[in-house]
């Protein structure tokens, strides 16, 4: 596991407008294999969430043992290891094919509710950045099932922030999903998609809720 011990990573918070950006330090959880708050372990989902990519050609393409690819190959995941075989999954979009539109590898399944600390916690992701986005890229939490009921986020700005070829922790809390006001946090059923048109590529190991620090209001004003 590689960011279960005992420290401190560096929340990456983003407010209204991706105005600003600042970073403050916030510790570590332990991995309970708990479905509502832990979504990926060693680059596998914690049942019943599910990984899968997709693209304009066909979307919802399971993930099976840490592989997988879209239509006309625009993305490919595959098993990594950091400290053991099968830890993490590398994730590389091609950018081949522009009619593929927004290919994605998407985490779903599975149905939670978390109005209760969207204030209150973030969306941690613990990844490796091998090449930045060549064109639009975002993330983006989805709830009820559908696309109307969404909120999204670019990525773009926050992975230049981020160093290339080092481990590190993408933080983002979750009212900044809804800066609107419109997002269902009682149904949430996308923890998260990953999306671009160009190429990038990435190293996903864990993905968990960790609580913001007190005083952190994320993107709340």
């Amino acid at each position: 596991m590689l960011l279960s011990k005992t420290g401190k990573i560096i929340l990456l918070a983003l407010f209204k407008g991706l105005s600003a950006l600042f970073f403050v330090i916030i510790s570590f959880k332990t991995f309970a294999n708990n479905a509502v708050s832990d979504y990926v372990i060693e680059g596998k989902p914690i049942k019943p969430w599910k990984l899968s990519v997709g693209n304009a050609f066909e979307w919802g393409i399971p993930i099976e043992d840490q592989q997988g690819k879209t239509k006309r190959a625009n993305l490919i995941v595959s098993p990594i290891e950091i400290n053991k075989p099968n830890d993490a999954i590398n994730v590389k979009w091609r950018g081949k094919d522009k009619a593929a539109w927004f290919s994605n590898i998407t985490l779903n399944g599975n149905k939670i509710d978390l109005s209760s600390v969207e204030d209150k916690a973030a969306l941690n992701l613990e990844i490796r950045i091998h090449r930045e986005p060549t064109s639009i890229a975002k993330i983006t939490m989805r709830c009820n099932w559908k696309n109307d009921c969404q909120g999204e986020l670019p990525l773009n700005p926050l992975l230049s922030q981020l160093p290339q070829d080092e481990w590190t922790a993408l933080t983002l809390p979750l009212n900044c999903f809804n800066q609107e006001g419109q997002f269902d946090f009682k149904n949430v059923t996308d923890m998260f998609a990953i999306s671009t048109q160009g190429k990038m590529e990435l190293d996903i190991a864990n993905v968990y809720l960790v609580a913001l620090p007190e005083g952190n209001k994320g993107c709340k004003k």
